[in-house]
């Protein structure tokens, strides 16, 4: 498919069977992943994929935020068009959206996400006119929804209604190319926390919220001893039925905060 008129970028993707869950639906973990192979593909149409970033500029892009709002999930063997554009305001942090839809043009979902690029050797955040970011001069196609603001929940929440709590040490596949734990592996880990009768009883997730606060890099966690490599993953329930996830790094520091419903 690739470059539109209207400003987005499309592919089409067959789901595989490691893409869905127990009950046959699509996990988001999943979807993450998908979405920014697709994004990644239009920021090649113009010169500035990760690739291109990485060998002219040293830099990459990192996610702060993507809140994803499902009504359906397809099934493995499932053809769908993942569409995607960036916002024309292109400041320190830049957005970008999403949408997954079926061959007819029935959107399954929708997303909203944040965006910034790092300086991989100077540890620091770049404008985009530093690395000569462009996009489509013409973007006619609306965001879906826009990105809530203010807290995503009270922290008093894991004190009082905390429903499970977990370790996790990160192993070999959870480390991506640009050598820290990849976005989309944070969101697994969040699918994990979840009690298992959610998606026992047939759930699936319609809403799901992720900051990303501090970045796991393999250089800092190779120089730790191995007694203190382990991240911990706290769920709570809050009074609305909605699922607050965070993971907190050896040293204290809040890695991710998330959403589920």
């Amino acid at each position: 498919m690739g470059q539109n008129a209207d400003g987005t970028y499309s592919e089409i993707r067959q789901i595989v069977a490691r893409d869905v869950d127990m009950n046959n639906k699509i996990k988001m973990s999943a979807v993450f992943a998908i979405v920014q192979d697709t994004a990644n593909a239009q920021c090649v149409e113009f010169g500035c994929g990760w690739g291109d970033l990485m060998k002219k500029y040293n830099a990459c892009y990192i996610l702060s935020r993507m809140r994803f709002e499902m009504q359906r999930h397809p099934g493995a063997g499932e053809e769908i068009v993942i569409r995607t554009w960036p916002n024309k305001n292109m400041k320190v942090i830049f957005t970008r959206y999403f949408t997954v839809e079926d061959l007819k043009g029935n959107v399954y979902g929708s997303a909203v996400s944040q965006w910034a690029l790092f300086d991989v050797s100077k540890r620091s955040v770049l404008r985009p006119s530093e690395c000569n970011i462009a996009f489509p001069e013409i973007i006619s196609k609306e965001e879906p929804f826009a990105m809530p603001k203010g807290a995503m929940y009270s922290p008093e929440v894991f004190d009082v209604s905390k429903v499970g709590e977990r370790t996790r040490i990160p192993s070999y596949a959870d480390f991506d190319y640009n050598r820290h734990v990849n976005n989309a592996k944070y969101v697994e880990w969040a699918e994990e926390a979840l009690p298992i009768e959610f998606f026992a009883e047939g759930n699936s997730i319609s809403v799901i919220d992720i900051k990303y606060k501090h970045e796991i890099s393999f250089a800092e966690y190779i120089a730790k001893p191995e007694s203190n490599r382990s991240v911990k993953i706290e769920c709570a329930r809050d009074t609305d039925g909605t699922y607050c996830i965070r993971s907190i790094l050896p040293e204290g520091t809040e890695g991710i905060q998330c959403i589920i419903k």
